[in-house]
């Protein structure tokens, strides 16, 4: 079934359904003994005849996926489209043209990150407040109420992120309650408590396999339950909180079944973001699907036009193992980094996927279609490279635009000598997920249909191995069912643990465990560009590692590259590029408080008894 077509199909009854709230306001006003005016109309829906039959529950509840559009604010991807984002925050990747935010200190009360939203809360308590008198039967019952548990909790976990302590609201607010309207927030542990509770009652209730293909089945909620105990765990743990077991064991579990489940992983680890068709791809839990003319995304014509603007920089590149499945400061496989071919060669293939390699080719006659390889075989060693691992030609190397004109080399960086605007870079490391030739996006802005995963078992895997490090469990049993799962099709050597002792990667973070920064590194890696970052690196408390570092191009000439770029002068790091509005240095530098969102200046003016985090007053 397709999520975002029956979203549509049912924004009419939506409507609906908000204009009936409008008449219920005037409704409970009027108080009259005639008993005529207390029969419900015939030929107008109320609250009370629109939640009637389960296909009402069903038309109703395709609404609630809204929270997974790419315009919902509280979803990883933000309103412009960019799949990016919570990666950028993390300053695992950057934007050359502007300035990450927490680094330079510009978040406040008054312009604070967005996320302070209750009407999607009221949105799913609509529902379950009608179940109960509803026709259905107690089985149908159950499934309606864990499909609005789910959806309630899936919005919860990112307030609790956010802002920690938040109101509770269990079921619709009505206008005399104003000890809830004005009331305080409620506790994390409460708030907490709540979601996983939920999650639990939804896991038991729900039909197994949801209302239909593609839709909110058991899996889904443990996929759910999965990265909100490894969340809330994590940040109890890390945070100085109680009760951190309670959730990571809940999430041990559910992981576990979901592995079970899906013993089986794509053998090509790009597909997952380049297929017009998600349903065939192994470990795919839930994704949004993409149809020619009636819901297209903008993500591959971004990436292959002229929108795509964020990069990955030189400090998170190095994070990327090499092919000994060792870290580039102890690999007898690392090239160095003299050159850009140099950093590329015999790495961690993932790299390769979201960062374009280097090559270079000639235009034939000047024009902009036709090419020919150079008198140099480096030129060309990632062009075999990529077109040897993806044989569908879906991706191929030279780059195509969406014109199509071909790229004559990366990096291409814009403004150079003879560059062309579309897939053009600042400093070097252009990111790219959904490059795909075969997709449409011959015109517009949003003309393509390749599909996105919400939840896949590559997250699990992940959660999992995290998990079992957190509560000791960790081995290389637990290993091999997680993370050497993932690296056969990322080219690279199995972890052994045996072998990762404090020496295994002088580069790391010194204060995190050995075997703790090979898991964590797993998972930047496996799911970069997917928008986990910055909730990863505040649930550790370690985002003041991240930020706090100066985002670094590739080295280039400065001949026939644009004055904006500045270099390097000395050191280790001399010909890198970068480009920062003022001299060289990291910024401000991350704040202790930020860890906690503020809660924006216009809710406590609606709501003065609404408390600030603190330290943001």
């Amino acid at each position: 079934m397709k999520i975002q077509n029956k979203y549509i199909a049912t924004k009419k009854l939506t409507r609906l359904i908000n204009t009936i709230f409008c008449l219920l306001v005037i409704t409970v006003t009027v108080s009259c003994d005639n008993d005529f005016l207390n029969e419900l109309p015939q030929d107008k829906y109320t609250e009370q005849t629109a939640f009637r039959s389960y296909d009402n529950f069903k038309t109703y509840a395709w609404s609630l996926y809204s929270i997974f559009s790419s315009d919902n604010h509280l979803q990883r991807i933000n309103n412009a489209g960019d799949t990016y984002v919570g990666d950028v925050e993390a300053n695992y990747l950057y934007r050359p043209n502007g300035r990450n935010r927490w680094a330079w200190q510009t978040v406040t009360v008054e312009n604070a990150p967005g996320g302070w939203d209750y009407s999607y809360i009221r949105t799913v308590n609509v529902m379950l407040d009608n179940i109960d008198n509803s026709s259905m039967t107690e089985g149908e019952k159950e499934h309606w109420r864990s499909v609005g548990l789910f959806f309630r909790s899936y919005h919860y976990m990112e307030l609790l992120s956010r802002f920690g302590d938040v109101p509770w609201v269990e079921n619709v607010i009505t206008e005399d309650q104003t000890d809830i309207i004005w009331g305080p927030r409620d506790s994390r542990d409460l708030v907490a408590s709540n979601i996983l509770r939920d999650l639990k009652y939804a896991e038991e209730h729900i039909k197994i396999d949801g209302d239909g293909n593609n839709t909110i089945n058991q899996d889904c909620v443990r996929a759910l339950l999965s990265r909100f105990g490894l969340r809330e765990g994590t940040w109890r743990k890390y945070h100085g909180l109680q009760d951190e077991n309670t959730y990571l064991q809940a999430a041990e579990r559910v992981s576990k079944l979901l592995i079970d489940n899906y013993p089986t992983l794509g053998d090509n680890f790009q597909h997952r973001w380049s297929t017009e068709d998600l349903s065939t791809y192994p470990g795919t839990i839930l994704y949004k699907e993409y149809a020619t003319n009636v819901i297209m995304q903008p993500f591959s014509r971004h990436e292959r036009g002229g929108g795509q603007v964020v990069e990955m920089h030189a400090r998170t590149l190095e994070r990327y193992l090499c092919a000994d499945g060792k870290p580039i400061a102890t690999s007898n496989v690392y090239d160095g980094d003299a050159t850009i071919y140099d950093e590329f060669r015999n790495r961690d293939l993932r790299l390769l996927y979201r960062v374009f390699p280097p090559y270079k080719v000639n235009r034939i006659n000047g024009n902009n279609v036709d090419w020919e390889y150079t008198d140099n075989p480096q030129d060309r060693e990632y062009i075999d490279l990529m077109n040897n691992l993806d044989t569908t030609g879906d991706r191929p190397f030279p780059l195509l635009t969406w014109q199509p004109f071909t790229i004559d080399r990366m990096p291409h960086i814009k403004g150079s000598a003879n560059s062309l605007a579309p897939m053009s870079n600042f400093c070097g490391y252009y990111m790219n997920m959904f490059y795909n030739v075969s997709t449409n996006v011959t015109g517009g802005a949003r003309f393509s249909t390749t599909d996105s995963p919400i939840f896949h078992i590559e997250e699990v895997l992940l959660n999992y191995a995290e998990i079992m490090f957190e509560l000791g469990k960790f081995n290389q049993s637990v290993a091999d069912v997680t993370i050497n799962k993932l690296r056969p099709r990322a080219g690279i050597a199995n972890m052994t643990v045996s072998d990762i002792s404090d020496s295994f990667d002088p580069n790391r973070d010194q204060t995190v465990p050995a075997i703790l920064w090979e898991i964590r590194r797993e998972r930047m890696v496996e799911l970069m560009g997917e928008g986990f970052g910055f909730d990863d690196i505040r649930r550790w408390k370690k985002a003041d590692f991240y930020i706090n570092q100066q985002p670094l191009g590739v080295r280039i000439p400065r001949e026939g590259n644009p004055t904006s770029l500045k270099w390097i002068e000395t050191g280790e790091d001399a010909g890198r590029c970068y480009r920062i509005d003022d001299v060289l240095h990291l910024g401000l530098g991350w704040k202790e408080h930020y860890y906690l969102y503020p809660i924006p200046l216009k809710q406590r003016t609606l709501n003065p008894n609404l408390n600030q985090n603190p330290l943001w007053e």
